[in-house]
Order: C-alpha cells, then structure tokens, then sequence
C-alpha cells in the first residue's frame, strides 16, 4: 500500500479533494457564498500573536479546510453533508406529523373506495381468485386502482378477526 503524504487540508488524495470541490458545487449559492467567504478570511487573516513562524494558508487550501469544516467529511471515501440543527428539526417535524397521524387513525381514501365493496372481495376470493386477479377486477370493472398487496393486508385485517370468532367444529 503506497504511503500517503499528509495534506495540510486532511483531504489526502487528489479524488478526495475533487470530491469535496464537486461537493461544493452541488450546494445551494448561499452556502457556497459561505464556503468562499470563510476560505478567502481565513487566507487573509494575520498569523496569531503566539505563532511566530505561522504561514498563511494557499487560497486552494483555506478553501478545502472551509469545505471540511461546513460538513463535508471522508469517512469510507465518500463526501456527505452533516445533518446540522436545521435539518435535524425538520426531522424532528416529520417524525412529530407521522405520530400524530397515527395516533388520530386516519384511514386511507382508498380504504373508503374499498370498504362499501369488500362483498365482492369476499365472495370473489371464496371463489378462489387470488388478489392479483381480484385487484384487476377492481382497476377494469369498479374503476378503482388497488394493488394486491394491499388488499391482501385489508383481507387479513378485517377477515382474520371473522374467523377467529368462529366456533371451531
């Protein structure tokens, strides 16, 4: 394995940093105003008081440690963006919504088409149509557009219920 010499941006390879350059690319015009902002000051910035023998960061360099440092990272080889707060709220938002929906019930429209009908259901599988011919019943000759899984799960939802309330002969 050939020894890698370290880059001062921590990004080691040539594919990693136009990696990281491509990433910067595909950001939104704000970021990337931010990226360059933050590159730009950091190549402008006087050397520290303490450090003596500081040495002003390449406008290259200063860019790919901006890059770095607003979320692109190399872990496994791969550029990502790190989920900030912003994002992580937004998350947080649709979690919330999908609890609240399921704590209120909601059916499904389709499940209203499909209750009034489930007589058909019913007797064309006790004919012994499977759901996929039974959905295509549907689609042809009801005008509703169901998919067999799904009546395969409404089957054992409300029928299963039926049969077990049966007395066992």
């Amino acid at each position: 394995m050939p020894k890698l010499a370290i880059h001062p941006s921590g990004l080691h390879t040539a594919k990693e940093r136009a990696r990281a350059l491509r990433w910067l690319a595909g950001l939104a015009e704000f970021d990337r105003e931010r990226i360059l902002a933050e590159a730009f000051a950091a190549c402008a910035m006087p050397s520290p008081p303490g450090e003596a023998g500081a040495v002003l960061p390449t406008p290259y360099i200063a860019l790919l440690g901006a890059i770095r440092r607003f979320g692109f990272d190399t872990i496994r080889r791969r550029g990502f963006r790190a989920a900030g707060p912003e994002q992580f709220a937004d998350f947080q938002r649709v979690r919330e919504s999908r609890a609240r929906n399921l704590r209120d019930e909601r059916p499904s429209p389709l499940r209203y088409k499909l209750l009034p009908r489930w007589a058909v259901v019913r007797e064309l599988h006790g004919q012994g149509l499977g759901f996929r011919l039974i959905a295509r019943y549907f689609s042809k000759q009801l005008r509703v557009q169901v998919s067999p899984s799904y009546l395969r799960k409404l089957w054992f939802e409300l029928e299963q219920v039926g049969d077990n309330d049966l007395p066992s002969q």
